[in-house]
């Protein structure tokens, strides 16, 4: 069994941008059109919570853009998959990309750099191609600004020895000193490698609110001392709540995060959730139109799984054989009841296992009704069992409800129903030495035979 949490791997990225599976490749495509109307110097932020998949939407446009600057990357059989996604093949897109230059820039995996300046130009470095692109002068050059990366990798990379301009970098005072001129021009002359005969460089930069407060708050200061050039855009991926929490953090908690972030960003853009009934199916292995996976989108939706959620989830989910929960000496009506409610209870529970804790635990101790009742009454695959004769009877048998109440009071009917399977399965359920009737036995079943499913799926 291996999870389905999805990491953004280079095959990962290319079959969901191919199989669409997030339901984003229209908001791709929008967004790389905004990319090659920019002119000058721009920052760009894309906003979404922690789990939305903001690594994922940045990397596959990352990939996009390799695929057609940079296509020794793919293998001709994904370079012709990317080429030919609907808002690329045969459309104008695909030509006004072909000046984008972009980076991806991992800021939580870097924030061990003391200088955050040197962890961006160590991405540049380790651009497919981007060496080449060097003279023997730019060469000896990057190896004086990179210095505190590691000296022996940059030497075998560039075959010469390093020393100086990382003073620059630890100058006190408002007032640039000559190492920091120096420094400016000197990256602006290594981002011209990528940005010649009009072309841009896109520097995504991801992860920035998971980052130190320290880390962050000078990344973002050398950026815009060093790094807003002519023909450069950065894209930050990050919640913008989070990164404003961090901000503040750093320069104390009554200072404004927010405007901080206002006067540093050009454009922000919310991340539009995913499509999560593709996504769902798209990690699924079951069949689609069964009731319990109706359910378990239900769940998902109910619960407003992020990405992440979803994932885990369905992970917990493959360890259950819904098809073969039955109880085989009850009669036929009975049978339907107690599939429907499992089918529904079940997902449900490991719902609450995923995103809350403590929600499950309140369900199971028999305090958390409001929010069960409110999940059940709107699940259409159970209440469909009042459309089937005797199966209908039978419920209101066991959850005794006097049938005049359902063409009374709906409402009032379903609620009569919802309280009895609540009160049954966890406020107060039947043990077997309360056993003394059909309808207990029901009750009792049905129970254990819960208990017996999550328990297992729990070993």
């Amino acid at each position: 069994m291996k999870s389905l949490e999805l990491l953004p791997t280079d095959e990962n990225i290319l079959d969901t941008l191919y199989q669409d599976a997030f339901g984003r490749n229209t908001e791709i495509a929008s967004f790389l059109n905004i990319l090659t109307s920019i002119e000058g110097h721009f920052v760009i932020s894309v906003d979404g919570k922690w789990g939305t998949g903001k690594t994922f939407f940045v990397k596959q446009c990352e990939m996009i853009l390799d695929t057609i600057n940079d296509p020794s990357k793919l293998t001709s059989e994904n370079k012709d998959k990317i080429l030919h996604l609907p808002f690329l093949n045969g459309s104008s897109l695909s030509k006004k990309l072909e000046n984008q230059n972009c980076i991806y820039f991992d800021a939580w995996a870097n924030d061990g750099y003391e200088n955050p300046i040197l962890a961006i130009l160590n991405a540049l470095v380790n651009k497919t191609s981007f060496i080449d692109r060097l003279s023997a002068v730019d060469k000896k050059g990057l190896m004086d600004a990179v210095v505190e990366m590691g000296k022996n990798y940059f030497s075998k990379r560039l075959g010469t020895s390093i020393d100086p301009i990382i003073k620059a970098l630890k100058q006190p005072g408002k007032e640039e000193t000559k190492a920091q001129i120096s420094l400016h021009k000197y990256i602006e002359k290594i981002i011209s490698n990528f940005t010649q005969d009009d072309h841009r460089l896109i520097i995504f930069v991801d992860e920035l609110d998971r980052c130190k407060p320290s880390f962050a708050v000078k990344l973002l200061e050398q950026i815009k001392h060093y790094f807003l050039l002519q023909n450069v855009t950065f894209v930050f991926s990050t919640n913008i709540l989070e990164l404003s929490k961090t901000i503040s953090k750093f320069y104390g908690n009554d200072f404004q995060g927010d405007k901080y972030l206002n006067r540093f960003f050009d454009l922000f853009l919310t991340l539009m959730p995913i499509d999560i009934e593709k996504y769902y199916q798209y990690l699924s292995s079951q069949d689609s139109l069964a009731i319990y996976e109706r359910n378990k989108l239900k769940v998902i939706k109910f619960l407003n799984m992020s990405m992440r959620d979803v994932g885990k989830f369905v992970t917990n989910n493959e360890l259950i054989d819904y098809k073969n929960i039955k109880y085989d000496y009850l009669g036929q009506a009975d049978e339907a009841i107690l599939l429907h409610i499992e089918w529904l209870v079940i997902p449900f529970m490991i719902g609450l296992t995923v995103t809350n804790k403590e929600d499950e635990f309140n369900l199971i101790e028999g305090r958390n009704y409001e929010l069960f009742k409110k999940f059940v009454i709107d699940a259409d695959t159970f209440w469909s069992l009042l459309n089937m004769g005797g199966v209908h009877q039978q419920l209101n048998l066991l959850c005794d409800v006097d049938e005049s109440l359902e063409s009374d009071d709906v409402d009032q009917y379903k609620d009569k129903i919802v309280h009895t399977i609540y009160t049954k399965l966890f406020e107060n359920p039947v043990s077997v030495t309360q056993v003394h009737s059909m309808s207990d036995k029901f009750w009792y079943d049905i129970k254990r035979i819960m208990d017996s499913v999550l328990h297992s799926h729990l070993k």
